[in-house]
């Protein structure tokens, strides 16, 4: 059998995909010859309970169910360590809650701050990698090079989430007034009453929004994106957690190098559920 292009461990001999070793090297993951799962915490009796919030086309609550590329990207990656899921869709406070007193087991997506890493364990490998974009009224967007040229402005985002880092600082400086909405729907519908300037969303949640509302001719977004965002799954800080994370990182990188995450984006694409203005394209490491 040949081994073109693939990496021998001398230790094994078994080969180990060169694309997929640079990834788990360029986000730090020690990518063993076996992909066996962290199998000591994988429990095949009891799903786990993993969140999201209504974050269309990342995450969907639809009469049939619950859909969208992150839980269709999670459901591969628990398949992968045999571990059974169940996703619920909930909205964004009571899902840290939740997660908090261990009424769930985990909650995407979920960005990173210091005092988020003081409370929870983040898989290393972010599962995707969105543009986040503020969102205004046409004619009225303004010309911009750098975030504080946008500081006379009124905004609105997610309650309780963040954003993007420098926006974060701002709004905690109180350099930029930022109100919360309780759905990036709400916000969106804020900026089209001219309640506020700008409403801050992933730029693919924004897009679809705007044109599920019949919006598309009064509101879009500014450009460029402010900034991309990796989208981590996140879980309570217990050595469980870490075990299973660990396990996880790796399936990510897998399902990265092998195209699993790509054929789901295109599946998306294809089905018409993805704006075709600006998509952003699947995490890569």
């Amino acid at each position: 059998m040949s081994t073109a292009g693939t990496a021998v461990n001398p230790s094994s001999r078994r080969p180990i995909n060169r694309r997929r070793a640079l990834a788990a090297a360029c986000i730090g993951i020690a990518l063993p010859a076996s992909a066996a799962p962290a199998a000591a915490v994988v429990d095949p009796r009891r799903p786990l309970r993993i969140l999201g919030i209504e974050m269309p086309p990342f995450t969907m609550a639809t009469a049939y169910g619950v859909t969208g590329m992150l839980p269709e990207m999670c459901q591969l990656l628990f398949e992968r360590l045999k571990q059974p899921l169940q996703f619920d869709v909930v909205p964004w406070a009571r899902a840290v809650l939740m997660l908090k007193t261990g009424e769930a087991d985990g909650l995407i997506p979920m960005f990173k701050s210091p005092e988020r890493e003081r409370q929870f364990s983040f898989s290393k490998a972010p599962v995707y990698r969105a543009d986040m974009s503020l969102f205004g009224r046409i004619g009225e967007l303004p010309k911009w090079s750098r975030l504080s040229d946008l500081y006379g402005f009124s905004f609105v985002k997610l309650r309780g989430a963040l954003f993007a880092p420098e926006f974060d600082r701002a709004v905690s400086s109180g350099a930029i007034r930022c109100e919360e909405a309780s759905s990036l729907s709400a916000a969106i519908r804020m900026v089209d009453a001219r309640r506020v300037d700008f409403a801050a969303a992933a730029r693919l949640s924004g897009l679809q929004l705007i044109a599920s509302e019949g919006l598309g001719h009064r509101v879009a977004p500014l450009e460029p994106p402010l900034f991309r965002q990796d989208f981590h799954l996140a879980m309570p800080r217990t050595e469980a957690s870490n075990q299973l994370l660990a396990a996880l990182d790796i399936e990510v990188v897998r399902a990265q190098a092998d195209g699993s995450f790509a054929r789901i984006e295109e599946a998306y694409r294809k089905r018409n559920w993805l704006p075709r203005t600006g998509p952003a394209s699947a995490a890569s490491a």
